[in-house]
């Protein structure tokens, strides 16, 4: 894959891929999709409503995200599932490779 790739095309495989990650948040079990206001605690306004940023470097690819963990869960165990799940999932569904993906945990949820 060339490393030139136009604007457009990165913004549709940012999404594509993000879609990939979020969908994998809510398949493994403890997680779930953080979109309330601790984002802004940390000036990260620019993500708005989105838990899942995602930059594309030539083939290689970071994503940043931000999750909710249950009470009672292993925050290192789910994570790690998570990110096994989406570095497979995306490796498999394109052709980019993952370097990083940074789970930020946000909240323990309660409920």
């Amino acid at each position: 894959m060339a490393t030139d790739l136009k604007p457009q095309v990165i913004t549709r495989y940012s999404s594509i891929i993000a879609s990939i990650a979020n969908s994998a948040i809510t398949k493994t079990e403890g997680l779930s999709l953080e979109l309330g206001l601790v984002k802004y605690k940390f000036g990260l306004s620019t993500l708005k409503d989105r838990n899942v940023m995602v930059y594309i470097d030539g083939e290689n690819v970071i994503i940043d995200m931000y999750v909710n963990v249950a009470f009672g869960y292993s925050v290192p165990e789910v994570v790690c599932q998570l990110q096994e799940k989406i570095k497979r999932e995306v490796e498999e569904s394109t052709r980019f490779i993952i370097s990083k993906i940074n789970v930020h945990v946000a909240n323990v949820s309660f409920n």
